[in-house]
């Protein structure tokens, strides 16, 4: 009898049961054989998978046979080869990237699926409308689920990236301090950031009567030198002593263009003793180029129109730095 070169699935072997001479197909003895372990036990470890190296799977009861292509479209992801999930440093954790799972530090942005939000445009300069209602394909899809109050923003659009914190957030509805969003663009990403990316600073001048004009700052001292890695104006408030609510208080980065058209005017003191109350820009009003702030460079606070005083003023700024 000549010897079997290559195996088919409906070849025959012949087996003894209960002492009657039975056939047995090659498929039925490999389901009987295949899933045993110590039959792999003895196998050489893999170090690296070629796309068309086999998996033997059971489907509907018939052993098959399943490719490391195959495998992978299931899983989801070709980014992940066996040398790499072997984190690299103490820390290192294996995260989804949106494309792929990839190895490293946790990501300091947290990418919203697009199915969450209205990716089409902007619902206002300063808004994005969420979609709401109950979880869909295991896709959170209200605000309130990423967002709360101080959390901060990165959106992108039509290539410009643009920072803010959240101001406020509903089921629906995301609300941001920060530079102008374009309202006639598609929404390219939109993510969440962790709190100690937003850093705020204060600069207060202890004297009276500050003034200047649209050429010179306020006065002597008005400036913050900013230390550390680059950071994008959010939102600033002021307040002052003054009586009188007529002054325009506007910021520049590195000596650049005013943050926003119109300065902030703090309000009316009820005293010269008393600070009145601060006045915060307005959401959606910060001009995105003139927002960043580098290492050792200055961040200067200024009038835009010759007009009004300011007493004992107070600014506090809020930046993320993504």
């Amino acid at each position: 009898m000549p010897a079997a070169t290559v195996l088919n699935g409906t070849d025959l072997f012949e087996i003894e049961q209960s002492g009657v001479s039975k056939k047995l197909t090659k498929t039925q003895l490999a389901a009987l054989l295949l899933p045993a372990p110590a039959l792999f036990s003895g196998l050489p470890a893999v170090t690296v998978l070629n796309d068309a190296d086999l998996f033997v799977i059971e489907q509907g009861g018939v052993v098959s046979k399943l490719t490391r292509l195959q495998f992978v479209a299931l899983v989801g992801t070709s980014g992940i080869t066996p040398d790499q999930t072997i984190l690299k440093q103490n820390g290192d954790v294996v995260y989804y990237d949106g494309t792929n799972f990839v190895t490293g530090l946790t990501p300091r942005w947290r990418v919203i699926h697009q199915d969450a939000y209205t990716e089409s445009a902007v619902a206002s300069s300063s808004t994005i409308t969420f979609a709401g209602g109950g979880p869909t394909g295991g896709i959170y899809l209200k605000g309130g689920q990423y967002f709360s109050v101080g959390s901060p923003v990165r959106t992108v659009i039509a290539g410009t990236t643009y920072y803010g914190v959240c101001t406020a957030v509903t089921d629906t509805l995301l609300t941001i301090s920060g530079a102008i969003l374009p309202t006639a663009t598609a929404i390219t990403s939109l993510s969440v950031g962790t709190p100690d990316m937003v850093r705020r600073v204060s600069m207060a001048f202890a004297t009276t009567a500050y003034n200047g004009s649209t050429t010179l700052v306020l006065t002597k001292g008005c400036q913050h030198r900013w230390h550390g890695a680059t950071g994008y104006l959010c939102s600033y408030e002021v307040a002052h002593m003054n009586t009188s609510a007529v002054i325009q208080v506007t910021l520049q980065m590195n000596g650049g263009s005013d943050v926003v058209a119109t300065g902030v005017i703090p309000a009316a003191a009820a005293s010269s003793t008393v600070y009145g109350n601060f006045t915060a820009s307005a959401a959606g009003v910060l001009i995105a180029a003139n927002l960043a702030i580098a290492h050792n460079q200055t961040i200067t606070a200024k009038t835009p129109v010759i007009t009004g005083l300011a007493d004992y003023l107070v600014i506090n700024m809020t930046f993320v730095v993504p």
